[in-house]
């Protein structure tokens, strides 16, 4: 499962599962023009745990999508790309990110470690300094071995 929530109410849940990846989202600026009852039709019956997560908050729903097995994406309702903006952090690659992320945090970020990153080289000590300085390694063990991201050591990649 990942999700994001920007602390203004709007948000995006996707489950991963065996039979493919379904991604719900609502976005204020469109819940007067799509809602669930738009945008949730036609779901496969292999979703059906993730359309009865309350957790998913499923009356707040302005956008959905899924994916089974090698078959081209799918939705309820064909929608404009702007009612997946939400998702552009997931796929607008590093220049997106480097540019929301300085907007959203309020702060000044190195548009070449944000690459680095996107790119998966292993995250040293030098790189994480740079985008936080109140970091170390040590205290992203746990969150590091979480998500398998790349680490290097004294020399040697993890």
């Amino acid at each position: 499962m990942a999700s994001m929530r920007d602390g203004e109410g709007e948000h995006y849940f996707a489950l991963f599962q065996p039979e493919g990846l379904i991604i719900k989202g609502y976005d204020h600026q469109f819940s007067r023009v799509y809602g669930p009852q738009d945008v949730l039709q036609g779901v496969p019956d292999e979703f059906e745990g993730f359309l009865t997560e309350p957790a998913f908050m499923m009356d707040m729903t302005t956008f959905c999508t899924w994916k089974q097995g090698g078959q081209a994406w799918s939705a309820g309702k064909e929608l404009e790309a702007e009612a997946y903006q939400l998702l552009e952090l997931l796929i607008g690659k590093a220049e997106f990110y480097y540019t929301w992320a300085q907007e959203y945090y309020e702060i000044s970020l190195d548009r070449s470690l944000v690459q680095r990153i996107f790119d998966m080289e292993p995250l040293d000590d030098e790189m994480l300094k740079g985008l936080n300085e109140e970091l170390d390694l040590a205290d992203l063990t746990e969150d590091i071995q979480e998500i398998g991201y790349p680490v290097k050591r004294r020399g040697r990649n993890e």
